[in-house]
C-alpha cells in the first residue's frame, strides 16, 4: 500500500492487505466478492474478458497503441474500495478503458465521466507500463510491467483473470495513492486517478511498478514482514528508473532514529524512505539474483534475506550490509563505492560531534540510526558498546576507510578528511560511545 505522505487508519492493511475482517497476511478474499475471477467473457458483466489479442491491429498513436478499440473497451466492471473518509469497503462502477498483452485498464465511471480520466491518459499509461520505461531503468525498452517480472519473478504464481493484471483507477478518497486489494476476489492494482494525476506521469508509473512487485511477491510469500515487502517494492520503483519519493526521503534522512519498520510497525507508519534507501541499497549490491531470491525466499525477515544473500553467494550477513548501507546514506559517494547510483541522498541529520576524549550514550529505534561527526585530525580509537548494538566508523577522504568499532577500532583522518560513527540495533536499545 502506498499512503500519502499522511498516517493512515490502521484498517488500511496496506499493498496487497486484506480485507479487515480477514486474515490480513494473504491476498485471497473473504467475505463480500466482485464477480469472477475466472477471466471468462460472456454475459456476466463482472467478468473480465479475456482475449488472445491485446489492441486493434494498425491502431496507434503517434507509432504507439491506441487502446481505444481494445476487446474490453466499454464493458462494465465493479471492485471494492477503501474509502478513506468514512474507512468503509464500497462498490465502485468502472469500465475498461483498456486491455493490452499484459494488463487491463478499467476506468471507474466517475473519474471517466467528469474527464479526470480521459484515452489519452489511459494510453499514455499503458504505453509505459507495457513498453518503455526511463533510460534509467533495467531496460529502457520495456515497460513497468515487463521490468518487474525480468527483476522479482514472473506473475506466473498469481491467479489472475487471463493471466493479465487488472488496475482499478479510483477516487479512494484520500485513501491512499495505491494499493493491492487482498480484499477484491483477485488480485487487483487500485490506482487514485485523483492524487496520480496525471495518470500517465511519473508517479503514476512510480506506484505502479510498487505495487505490481507486491502482486509478485504476495503470491510467493503472503506472510512476509511489511518492511520487507515495502522495501523491495520501493526497490522496483529504482528498477524501473523512478526517483519520485524525495520528500520520504528528506523525511528519514533528517531523522533517521526512528523504528521504520523492522520493529514491527504497521503500514501507516511505515517510512517509505527508508525502504527506498535499503531496497535500493539491496537492489544495487545484488541486482537481478538477490531481487528474485528475497522474492522467493519463504523465510521472513533478518533469517529470510540472510539465506537470500547465501543463495547467491554472497557472504554477508543482512545485519551487517543494513550497517554498509548506513555507510552509504551518510557518505553519499558512490563514485567511492559508498553510495547510491539511483539518487543522492543529502546531507543525513546527525547528533553531535566528538572528539578525542569525548564520550556519547543515548538509544536507538528499532532499526534507527545515531551518527555522530569525529572531529581531527589525528589517530582516533573508537568504542562502541551495547547491549544488541551495531556500529560503523568510517573516514572519507580520497578514498573511505569503515572499520567496525564494537569492540574498538581506530581510524587516522587527515586534516582534509570527515569522520563519522553510527549505531544501530535491529531491536533497539542503549549504546555509549567513547573516542580516544
Amino acid at each position: 500500500m502506498r499512503p500519502q505522505h499522511v498516517l493512515l487508519a490502521a484498517v488500511l492493511c496496506g499493498c496487497g492487505g486484506s480485507d479487515p475482517e480477514a486474515d490480513e497476511t494473504t491476498s485471497s478474499s473473504s467475505g463480500a466478492t466482485t464477480g469472477s475471477a475466472t477471466g471468462s467473457s460472456g454475459d456476466d458483466p463482472t467478468s473480465i474478458p479475456t482475449t488472445s489479442g491485446s489492441t486493434g491491429a494498425g491502431s496507434t498513436t503517434g507509432g504507439l497503441p491506441d487502446y481505444g478499440d481494445s476487446p474490453c473497451w466499454g464493458k462494465p466492471q465493479e471492485t471494492l474500495v477503501y474509502d478513506g473518509k468514512t474507512h468503509q469497503i464500497v462498490p465502485v462502477a468502472a469500465t475498461c478503458r483498456a486491455e493490452g498483452e499484459r494488463t487491463f485498464v478499467m476506468v471507474a465511471d466517475k473519474l471517466w465521466d467528469d474527464g479526470t480520466v480521459d484515452q489519452a491518459a489511459v494510453n499514455g499509461f499503458m504505453h509505459r507500463y507495457e513498453l518503455f520505461t526511463p533510460e534509467t531503468s533495467i531496460d529502457p525498452g520495456s515497460g513497468v510491467i515487463v521490468n518487474d517480472e525480468a527483476v522479482f519473478g514472473s506473475l506466473a504464481p498469481a491467479n489472475l483473470p487471463g493471466g493479465k493484471v487488472s488496475v482499478f483507477v479510483i477516487d479512494s478518497n484520500g485513501g491512499g495513492d495505491g494499493y493491492l486489494c487482498g480484499w477484491c476476489d483477485y488480485s487487483q492494482l487500485h490506482l487514485d486517478g485523483t492524487i496520480l494525476a496525471p495518470l500517465d506521469g511519473d508517479d503514476a508509473l512510480s506506484i505502479s511498478a510498487h505495487e505490481s512487485y507486491h502482486l509478485i511477491h504476495r503470491a510467493r510469500d503472503a506472510d512476509e514482514e511489511v518492511w520487507i515487502d515495502e522495501s523491495l517494492a520501493q526497490a522496483a520503483m529504482t528498477a524501473n528508473g523512478f526517483f519520485t519519493d524525495d520528500e520520504w526521503l528528506d523525511d528519514f534522512r533528517l531523522a533517521p532514529d526512528q523504528d521504520w519498520g523492522p520493529g514491527g510497525v504497521d503500514f501507516g507508519t511505515f517510512n517509505y524512505g527508508a525502504g527506498l534507501l535499503w531496497g535500493t541499497f539491496l537492489y544495487e549490491r545484488g541486482g537481478i539474483p538477490l531481487m528474485t531470491a528475497i522474492t522467493a525466499e519463504p523465510g521472513n525477515g533478518w533469517a529470510g534475506l540472510d539465506t537470500a544473500l547465501q543463495a547467491t553467494g554472497d557472504d554477508i550477513d543482512a545485519w551487517s550490509l543494513f550497517l554498509d548501507m548506513g555507510v552509504a546514506m551518510v557518505a553519499d559517494r558512490p563514485d567511492l563505492g559508498h553510495g547510491f547510483a539511483a539518487f543522492d541522498v543529502g546531507e543525513v541529520a546527525r547528533e553531535g560531534d566528538l572528539g578525542a576524549g569525548e564520550a556519547a550514550e543515548g538509544t536507538v529505534q528499532p532499526g534507527g540510526l545515531d551518527i555522530y561527526r569525529l572531529v581531527g585530525p589525528g589517530q582516533l580509537s573508537v568504542e562502541v558498546t551495547g547491549t544488541g548494538i551495531g556500529g560503523r566508523a568510517f573516514r572519507v577522504g580520497a578514498d573511505i576507510e569503515v572499520v567496525d568499532p564494537v569492540g574498538g577500532a581506530s581510524l587516522m583522518l587527515a586534516a582534509d578528511d570527515e569522520g563519522y560513527v553510527l549505531v544501530s540495533a535491529q531491536a533497539g536499545g542503549a549504546y555509549m560511545i567513547s573516542v580516544k
